[in-house]
């Protein structure tokens, strides 16, 4: 079967320059109903990569306000400086007028002849050997449509916190879906993730307030892992980055986030 990219067939060109329609489903979104931070984020990349016609550098994204299954998010593109080697952009994402999030990026590449990688990934056992992700399966959602192999974390509610900060998981990638950018940015959005399972029970559900995506070299693998480590949380907000490595432990992308939490009462 051949791979294609992630949103690039839901994404709907219209008429205006640099502009797309993105009809929402359930597919987009989280369990709760709310287009899931990490697929605005991807829809973000698919369309300044289009409107560019390079590939993605870095961008980061902020949160505005929600969007849901049901709602279209219209993307417009701006590109506000071309330059030979690269282009600075932004998009912004709005649902009848209401911003929802905005972004910023810089695409291109060049060649160097200097390279290398220094962060190094968690110790991970192979993805069959780790117990299955907990997950409600009542609903469909963008977490629920992929498998999920825990690494490190809270499995049931009365586990201990990962007082370290750092969870990790493997994400089995769908065979339909290249691993690219877009698909990597849904990827970083799991801080909200570790930052529950840093300190245990107690919080409500967390939202994104922003996320940031660094690429580094995208390759071809059949799983993923997700490398997160909080950095903080207090006052109800938690700092994070997230490492993407493949099944061979290449760095595929670097994704940063800060979320904010409510308590359970």
């Amino acid at each position: 079967m051949q791979r294609r990219p992630y949103l690039n067939e839901q994404l709907q060109r219209s008429a205006k320059q640099n502009h797309w329609t993105l009809p929402l489903t359930q597919d987009e979104c989280s369990s709760g109903g709310n287009l899931f931070g990490g697929t605005g984020l991807a829809a973000a990349v698919r369309v300044l990569e289009f409107a560019a016609g390079r590939p993605l550098v870095w961008i980061t994204g902020q949160f505005v306000s929600h969007a849901s299954a049901g709602d279209v998010l219209d993307l417009q593109a701006d590109l506000t400086a071309v330059g030979h080697k690269s282009t600075q952009a932004r998009v912004t994402g709005r649902v009848e007028g209401r911003e929802v999030i905005s972004a910023f990026a810089t695409l291109g590449r060049r060649d160097v002849d200097k390279s290398g990688v220094w962060a190094t990934p968690i110790d991970a056992p192979e993805p069959m050997d780790c117990p299955v992700f907990p997950q409600r399966v009542d609903v469909r959602s963008v977490s629920n449509n992929l498998e999920r192999r825990i690494v490190r974390g809270r499995i049931k509610p009365g586990d201990p916190a990962m007082d370290d900060g750092r969870v990790a998981m493997w994400v089995r990638v769908p065979d339909h879906l290249e691993v690219d950018p877009a698909f990597l940015a849904v990827l970083g959005d799991y801080v909200t993730w570790g930052g529950r399972d840093a300190v245990g029970g107690g919080l409500g559900g967390g939202r994104s307030l922003d996320n940031t995506l660094r690429v580094v070299h995208p390759v071809p693998t059949e799983w993923i892992l997700v490398d997160v480590r909080i950095g903080s949380l207090t006052h109800g907000y938690a700092h994070g980055t997230v490492h993407l490595w493949s099944q061979d432990r290449e760095l595929l992308a670097t994704a940063s986030q800060t979320c904010q939490y409510r308590r359970l009462d």
